[in-house]
């Protein structure tokens, strides 16, 4: 693999973010604070959404006086709230906190957590903000003035994910290649054999995936068709590390890595220039662009501040947003937390780890068991001979309920005795992370769904498995009437 080409110098970019990148921690957490009573100030005297459930709670801007008197003293809000709120004063809410003519772009959230879909108005300020959230990851991890840069993400509509990745190449003054949503696979490899040079590629983890096995069936190895490649920037899913490495292999360059969301209009960490994959295969790790955002990470259940190497939720707070801020926002995304020196680059942000980040929401409870869709991943791509699967959570026929993942292997993957051996090793590690025996059937590729962009492989069809359990004791049994 190509090592980065250079260190992103932060003065190439911007003087300001050179002094974050040297500041010392006390600094950095005195900006925020400065940032975070500025904030309550306003929203107390603009925002009706915020000043009334202020209000409920007891809390003024004067008794914000430290950090922990914002963590301690103001309530988090969560993605319901915001819902009911625009339900009751469409289409924003009460939160927006200007004029509604000062919207200069609305924003709509995916809705994946089926809880429904916030709106969020942005300035023109805030547009700015987010080309800017953008760009500055693609920068730190080699993004550079006339680079062609493959955008695989389906852009416009009404996502922020839509809309902060043309800016932020547009502000890195590269050459933006918008093909996600508009072409399909084998017409985006068309298209960059077309190009010669690519420089840099941004796409889901999951696209990531599917545009190198596309490459590869074609007989094409990145690495040598692309060598001008400088980084592949992935988001939006976990991964094993197994699979970032070879990625890595397979491209010949870094692969780097942000988290983000349209409550964060746009990214809220990425990695440095150590990327994804450490020595010896450890997990990478990526910064929080804490001047930007307030991060808390917590245990979800008793709400205290993870510690070093523990899971917690993240609760988000807008430092810079004017339209629709969030302020000690539920995420319900969950990811490993450590303080800014686990890096070792020297900047005093902290990190959380790369490629583990899941949402509780997403977790699947089974015969006692917590199954998140991103560790069947990890475990799942650890083994490179797969290409990809799908798998489900149902009840068979006695009413039991069981788990099934259905498979496909790459092309070459040998036949009998091999991939036999290659399943039960596969099951047994399922049931190690797991504690679970799961069902794996082999399907052909062909079968499988091809995601765009975030994949969705896990479904759970419990319900309709219980009503077909309940339907032949409802029947009547007689000519009469049901009691």
């Amino acid at each position: 693999m190509r090592s980065s080409r250079q260190s992103p110098s932060f003065t190439q970019a911007s003087p300001l973010l050179a002094r974050l990148a040297a500041a010392s921690r006390p600094e950095l957490e005195a900006l925020q604070l400065a940032k975070v009573q500025r904030l309550v100030e306003r929203l107390w005297n603009t925002n009706a959404f915020y000043r009334r459930k202020w209000e409920a709670h007891g809390v003024s801007p004067a008794q914000i006086r430290t950090l922990d008197d914002f963590r301690q003293r103001i309530p988090m809000c969560t993605k319901q709230e915001f819902i009911e709120d625009q339900g009751r004063t469409p289409p924003f809410g009460t939160r927006l906190g200007l004029p509604e003519e000062s919207a200069a772009l609305v924003n709509l959230t995916g809705g994946t957590s089926g809880q429904g879909q916030e709106f969020y108005g942005r300035s023109q300020k805030d547009v700015v903000t987010q080309g800017y959230m953008h760009y500055l990851p693609w920068f730190m991890a080699g993004m550079r003035r006339g680079h062609n840069v493959l955008n695989c993400v389906p852009a416009g509509g009404m996502s922020t994910g839509g809309w902060g990745p043309a800016e932020g190449i547009r502000l890195a003054g590269a050459t933006g290649f918008h093909v996600g949503g508009t072409l399909s696979t084998d017409a985006k490899i068309g298209l960059m054999l077309r190009l010669g040079d690519v420089h840099f590629i941004y796409a889901s983890t999951n696209y990531m995936h599917t545009l190198t096995q596309g490459l590869l069936a074609r007989g094409i190895p990145p690495s040598e068709r692309f060598p001008m490649m400088q980084a592949v920037f992935i988001a939006a899913e976990g991964y094993p590390v197994e699979w970032a490495a070879e990625l890595q292999v397979q491209w010949g360059c870094p692969v780097h890595e942000g988290y983000g969301s349209t409550q964060g209009a746009g990214f809220i960490a990425s990695t440095c220039e150590h990327g994804v994959v450490r020595s010896d295969r450890d997990r990478g790790l990526m910064h929080l662009f804490e001047w930007a955002h307030l991060v808390e990470v917590i245990d979800p259940d008793t709400g205290k501040p993870a510690m070093p190497g523990e899971e917690g939720e993240i609760v988000l707070t807008n430092l810079d947003i004017e339209a629709s801020p969030v302020v000690r926002f539920s995420t319900r995304d969950r990811v490993r937390w450590f303080p800014a020196a686990a890096c070792g680059c020297g900047r005093p942000w902290d990190v959380i780890e790369a490629g583990s980040i899941g949402r509780y929401d997403d977790m699947l409870k089974v015969r006692g068991n917590n199954i998140w869709p991103v560790t069947m991943d990890q475990v799942v791509f650890a083994h490179v001979e797969v290409a990809d699967y799908k798998g489900r959570v149902f009840v068979d026929d006695q009413g039991r309920t069981e788990v099934e993942i259905c498979m496909a292997f790459k092309p070459g993957v040998s036949e009998g005795a091999a991939r036999a051996a290659l399943v039960a090793r596969l099951r047994e590690k399922l049931k190690e992370r797991t504690n679970l025996w799961i069902q794996i059937r082999e399907i052909p590729a062909a079968e499988l769904p091809e995601f765009s962009y975030k994949a969705r492989r896990w479904t759970d069809e419990r319900r309709s498995g219980y009503g077909k359990q309940a339907a032949p004791s409802a029947a009547p049994t007689t000519g009469g009437a049901v009691p």
